[in-house]
């Protein structure tokens, strides 16, 4: 008897280690990854087909080029993150089906997720669901992966903490096809990749915080161990007044942001954020007035594309208000001389270390300006190397204010000289409330980068990619030099405006396409394209001239400080 054979379709792929193989149509990224698993240090756990981030459950369907995410990558850490979320609300659902979760923010290495209908959970609760998420790691149970319509996801995206009247995926091309995960047969839509099973997960924690749960998870250098939690409880009030806010004016999601383009009412949630900003500044100005002539300096601090110029210039506006004559002093002026700057490990100079400034000489002046001397202030040539001095002097005079900004200003050692009762530190970041759902939020640092990436693209003569090629380097200095210290802040400003990733989507997502697909940097260019193709694009010739978004993407008052 003859039997008939059935031709199978093979696939050329361009393989991680440069040489282009055969493999059967169909198979899947998983399976191609136990050839390549060598390659890596850590787990295979996300695979890239030309450029893009895919699941590792997707199969090959056409000739391509294919690499990998291990897991010990800022994308790989990503990929935990998300599956650790998808264990406990399933394991939450089976142990305490009546608790509705809403996730909310990042505090160190731990995810805060709300309980919205005031339930409380003991210790005991809690230990139930580390049980069953235990169970769950060490049954390996399958994460499974499909792919369904535009139209079939959106019956199984469903709000339940917001009175959304459109879809989610509404902004998205009717054709669409929608990545959506099950669980223990709970079905679930996720912006990003999953583990193929729980098996992957490592280690986790969870804590009672507030009136919610912090659900822990390890950093990318060592997935075996759960760094300590370290509360602060400063940054979170300020999370909770922006969430209250995002609340009180119907715009605490994509969908109603998207609603109020679509409606006409772009000029009005622009005015209104815009409005908060500058009550809330002119509150900080006031507070400082009220001080008497206690306050002479203040300093300002926080992470890349905060808005940390404008703010400032904006607040000595303010002050001036009061009567107060605010002096700017750059710490850009007060670098070692090159030959004296400390390097990194690489070699490479470490210019944002606290070392790399000369103290001693920043000291000397604080304390004779406080005490109402002339100084003369130095120029860093940056092209040199080289301080100069060019003759520029300075001197407080009578209701001046010393107005310090950079990276170390919560960090006491840069004013030790000064007295607590006569400085104010304060801390500005750009803390987004805007989320897709109740469990997919819009990251502070995704919001952060966009911004970086429009702002370097306008005034720096930076692409895209060279933005996210530096963004590591960026985000290794925040977490050494930044953030341990945001909780020594006497006052905190959250940047973030609540349209601004509507703005985005005209600014961003030309420059994001423009990235090469043959660029490890491609995966996360389309990780933040994937997210703003669910908003609508804004109409930004409202926003003000004095705006901190203008700060990005151009036409500033402040331009010339830039």
């Amino acid at each position: 008897m003859i039997e008939n054979l059935v031709e199978v379709a093979m696939l050329a792929i361009t393989c991680p280690d440069g040489k282009i193989k055969q493999y059967k149509k169909g198979t899947t990224l998983l399976e191609m990854a136990a050839d390549f698993q060598y390659l890596y240090k850590t787990t295979i756990v996300e695979g890239i087909v030309d450029g893009d981030g895919k699941d590792l459950q997707k199969p090959l369907t056409k000739d391509c080029c294919v690499g990998f995410i291990e897991m010990n990558s800022t994308e790989g850490q990503n990929v935990y993150v998300r599956t650790l979320l998808y264990a406990f609300l399933v394991a939450l659902h089976h142990t305490r089906p009546e608790v509705q979760i809403e996730v909310k923010n990042t505090m160190g290495y731990a995810l805060f997720c709300d309980i919205k209908n005031g339930i409380y959970l003991s210790k005991y609760d809690l230990a139930d669901i580390h049980t069953y998420m235990q169970k769950m790691i060490d049954e390996h149970e399958p994460v499974v992966y499909t792919r369904i319509s535009k139209a079939e996801a959106e019956k199984l995206i469903t709000p339940r903490f917001y009175e959304d009247t459109a879809p989610l995926l509404d902004a998205l091309d009717d054709e669409t096809v929608v990545a959506i995960y099950s669980l223990k047969d709970e079905k679930k839509y996720f912006f990003g990749s999953m583990f193929p099973h729980l098996g992957y997960l490592r280690s986790f924690g969870l804590l009672n915080y507030k009136n919610g749960i912090m659900l822990q998870y390890p950093n990318r250098v060592d997935y075996d161990t759960l760094p300590n939690f370290i509360d602060q409880a400063k940054l979170a009030l300020v999370y909770d007044e922006t969430e209250e806010w995002g609340k009180t004016i119907g715009c605490s999601t994509v969908t109603a942001l998207n609603k109020f383009i679509k409606t006409g009412k772009d000029r009005e949630i622009i005015q209104i954020a815009e409005a908060l900003h500058e009550k809330k500044i002119a509150h900080i100005a006031d507070k400082i007035a009220k001080t008497g002539s206690h306050i002479r300096l203040i300093l300002i601090a926080g992470p890349s594309s905060s808005g940390k110029t404008t703010f400032a210039q904006r607040l000595s506006v303010q002050m001036r208000v009061n009567g107060l004559k605010p002096m700017p002093l750059s710490l850009d002026n007060y670098f070692k001389e090159r030959i004296h700057t400390p390097r990194k490990a690489n070699g490479e100079y470490d210019f944002e270390c606290l070392d790399a400034l000369d103290l001693d000489l920043f000291h000397d002046h604080l304390s004779a300006l406080l005490a109402g001397a002339t100084v003369k202030l130095p120029r860093y040539n940056f092209g040199t190397g080289v301080r100069e001095f060019r003759g520029q002097e300075a001197n407080l005079g009578e209701n001046g204010v010393l107005v310090v900004e950079g990276i170390h200003g919560l960090n006491e050692k840069l004013s030790s000289v000064v007295p607590a009762e006569n400085k104010i530190k304060i801390y500005i970041s750009a803390l987004t409330p805007l989320s897709f759902d109740d469990y997919n939020r819009i990251q502070t640092t995704d919001m952060r980068l966009m911004r970086r990436i429009v702002r370097d693209s306008q005034f720096r003569s930076r692409d895209a990619l060279g933005t996210l090629q530096v963004w590591p380097s960026v985000r290794e200095g925040e977490e050494k030099y930044i953030f341990p210290f945001s909780e020594e802040a006497d006052v905190m400003f959250n940047t973030t405006l609540i349209y601004e990733f509507a703005v985005f989507k005209k600014y961003a997502e030309p420059l994001l396409l423009a990235i090469p697909k043959d660029v490890p940097e491609h995966v996360v260019a389309e990780r933040l394209l994937s997210m703003l193709r669910h908003v609508l694009s804004i109409n930004d010739e409202a926003i003000p001239n004095n705006s901190i978004m203008r700060e990005f993407i151009g036409h500033s008052i402040f331009k010339e400080l830039l």
